[in-house]
């Protein structure tokens, strides 16, 4: 115990070091992610939230798709009035992990509303999964033209069995509830086990271990 005092102090200073690239104009989809607020335990705040905020054209608003916790169920509304461009969440930074202007996929409006209406959100378990990480890594695999690679430290990402391209659709993956394996461009290599991964980036190159940020966080 005296181990993991010492590590999560260490991680959470580290992990608060992350920037991500800004969102271009012509983006109509965007994947982000924040850490955990500070109200939650201890043992939970090195772990990631991610969701996916969309529109359906350049001049319309923004929508936010996502699950929060066990309570929320999935939350599908329209932002507020720059609600979209806050650089901070529950007084965590957001950083942008992927985005697309949707050229590749015309019809991927339908495709984020097909997902979210044929997925199960009954059930949620913040550990190991399925979770709001579970569901965005979900979304992002089925619906065209949208990828993101989601921080080793998001947490239930990896739950289920998945046997395809990763997330950042540069590689593959192989995954169970228990364990599993990602190759990849941006993942690097990647394994996960018993809900938590760790391994080796190459774009950019940082050393992925459980419960720290990358090193170095970019």
């Amino acid at each position: 115990m005296k181990i993991l005092y010492a590590v999560f102090p260490m991680a959470l200073l580290l992990s608060s070091c992350g920037n991500g690239p800004p969102v271009r104009e012509n983006s109509v989809m965007v994947v982000k992610e924040v850490r955990i607020p500070k109200i939650e335990p201890l043992v939970a705040r090195f772990a990631r939230h991610t969701w996916l905020d969309y529109r359906e054209n350049l001049k319309a608003g923004w929508k936010r798709i996502e699950i929060m916790n066990e309570s929320s169920g999935m939350i599908h509304r329209e932002l507020k009035p720059d609600e979209f461009e806050e650089l901070s969440r529950w007084g965590e930074k957001v950083v942008v992990l992927g985005q697309s202007d949707g050229l590749t996929n015309p019809n991927y409006v339908s495709g984020i509303e097909k997902v979210a209406t044929n997925y199960d959100a009954s059930i949620y378990r913040a550990y190991p999964g399925p979770n709001s990480n579970t569901f965005a890594a979900h979304l992002i695999r089925e619906v065209d033209g949208i990828s993101a690679t989601l921080d080793h430290n998001a947490v239930g990402k990896e739950w289920g069995f998945h046997l395809g391209r990763t997330t950042g659709g540069g590689g593959c993956e192989i995954q169970t509830p228990l364990a599993g394996l990602a190759l990849g461009v941006k993942e690097g290599i990647e394994i996960s086990l018993l809900g938590f991964s760790g391994g080796i980036s190459f774009y950019p190159p940082a050393l992925k271990i459980p419960i720290l940020p990358p090193l170095p966080r970019w």
